[in-house]
């Protein structure tokens, strides 16, 4: 039954399930903050006998109705948001502190009463805490049920060739299963100008090529598809026109691809100048404060991870001595910023004789492109392999951090070698300085391909923020403890 539920509808149930939800717990976090302000001795004298000041039950009102009206303007019953993304989170923080800033603004011009500071103060973050929660169960409950149930968005992309590719790969990796790429149509000529890339490609085996543009109208009603992406930049102005021309009728949502992978959707915002729509980004870059602020970062918790990189350099060390001749630290030249070259501290998890050995295994390599990934590689040592599971054996990089080599945070520090063989736009990985943890160790590290590995490296350069460094490193730490990808 669920499955074949309108898209309206679908967006009408979970619309009134979120509304339902922040009705419920916006009145709890306000009553919790009036209980804990005045019923308690935590932050004061406390009332002798439960009842609430009428003033507080107006402004509960005022308080729930106009956080509903400002979550609905943030576009926060959306269906469409389901799929954690687009500043979701941070949209809903915006919303809360507005909100607070209107029951405020009320209260002043209403003359009615003086709000106690500290209710607000309570208000506030207990407001955020079961919005957030809530929300989040909601959105990790329906996500599951959407994969079980197999009521995943059906997706229609329209052109074919290198961007679509891309659109479906990130829609199956990184859209926790809630878009289905069903296949794809383009023009004629276009068709048969890609037939040697088609049959070369992987579209005949996960997509189809369900038709021509001509009938996409009947294609989008056979199929039953919910979204259509347009993926081809390569479309003019006119036929973009009459794709959404055809569909408008329809029970489905049209998007456009800008024609790059590369930005953020918090770095571009859309402008009207003249009548024409434009899209701005955001000039962002590690130069300035910005700079400042990542080194301040780097150089704090640097020192502080160095004060446990101590003992467990005292406990590790001998231990590596016993298990295998050579060695505690090995250290392997590397290009950081501006092809800098410099040396990397390991602890060492390889026999060593391991770089003489690497000529006979280069044909068992498991990763593509210059990389060198093999996981059974016989040169690692017994208590190596215990190292790198948990990636121990990278610690005492905390030393080239203090040095001012490398960052906590960037691309990952490639070896000669390897960058004598980089294509021209992959050598932009080295226009920052390289770090010990990135986007590629938190979304699969060696289960990733090289290509993907350079394209989170770009993405992470081009949309780097103090925020995005703090959520890598927050994310390392379950990434490095549930052995994510790590051999």
């Amino acid at each position: 039954m669920l499955k074949n539920l309108p898209r309206r509808k679908k967006k009408l149930f979970y619309g009134l399930l979120l509304t339902v939800n922040d009705i419920v717990f916006f009145a709890l976090s306000y009553y919790s903050a009036y209980y804990l302000r005045f019923y308690t001795t935590i932050f004061g004298e406390n009332k002798p006998i439960y009842s609430i000041d009428e003033n507080y039950v107006f402004y509960s009102m005022i308080f729930i109705l106009s956080a509903l009206f400002i979550f609905f303007l943030f576009n926060l019953y959306n269906w469409d948001n389901i799929y954690r993304g687009s500043g979701y989170y941070t949209r809903i923080l915006k919303a809360i502190s507005i909100n607070i800033v209107v029951i405020i603004i009320f209260g002043y011009i209403l003359e009615t009463f003086s709000f106690s500071r500290i209710w607000i103060f309570l208000l506030f973050f207990i407001s955020i805490f079961l919005i957030f929660l809530s929300r989040l169960i909601i959105e990790t409950v329906t996500q599951k049920l959407i994969r079980r149930l197999d009521l995943s968005s059906k997706t229609l992309i329209v052109g074919i060739g290198e961007n679509a590719r891309r659109i479906e790969d990130s829609l199956n990796k990184y859209s926790h299963g809630l878009y289905k790429v069903i296949g794809y149509v383009d023009k004629l000529d276009k068709l048969e100008a890609f037939k040697d890339y088609l049959e070369e490609s992987l579209y005949n085996k996960k997509s189809l090529i369900l038709g021509l543009i001509d009938d996409l109208k009947e294609i989008v009603k056979k199929s039953g598809a919910q979204r259509v992406i347009i993926s081809s930049p390569e479309y003019r102005y006119y036929e973009i026109l009459n794709i959404l021309e055809e569909l408008k009728s329809l029970d489905v949502s049209v998007l456009i691809f800008p024609g790059f992978f590369e930005f953020s959707i918090r770095r571009m915002s859309m402008r009207e100048i003249g009548g024409i729509p434009l899209m701005q980004i955001t000039n962002i870059g590690f130069f300035g404060l910005n700079l400042f602020y990542k080194n301040v970062i780097d150089y704090v918790l640097g020192s502080i991870i160095f004060l446990f990189f101590i003992p467990v350099c005292l406990v590790v060390g001998p231990i590596i001595k016993l298990d295998s001749k050579g060695s505690v630290f090995y250290r392997q030249k590397r290009y950081t910023k501006d092809y800098r070259q410099f040396y990397i501290y390991k602890f060492r998890t390889m026999y060593m004789d391991a770089e003489k050995r690497l000529g006979e295994l280069l044909e068992y390599s498991q990763a593509d492109g210059p990389l060198f990934k093999m996981k059974n590689d016989p040169r690692v040592t017994r208590f190596g392999r215990f190292l790198r599971k948990f990636s121990i054996d990278e610690l005492p990089q905390i030393i080239n951090v203090l040095r001012g080599e490398l960052s906590l945070v960037g691309p990952r520090p490639p070896i000669p070698e390897e960058v004598e063989q980089y294509d021209k736009w992959q050598k932009k990985r080295l226009n920052v300085k390289q770090g010990i943890t990135g986007l590629w160790q938190i979304s699969g590290r060696s289960e990733l391909s090289f290509e993907e590995m350079v394209k989170l490296d770009l993405y992470y350069i081009q949309n780097w923020s103090i925020t995005l460094d703090i959520k890598i490193l927050l994310k390392t730490i379950p990434a490095v403890l549930f052995r994510r990808g790590a051999y």
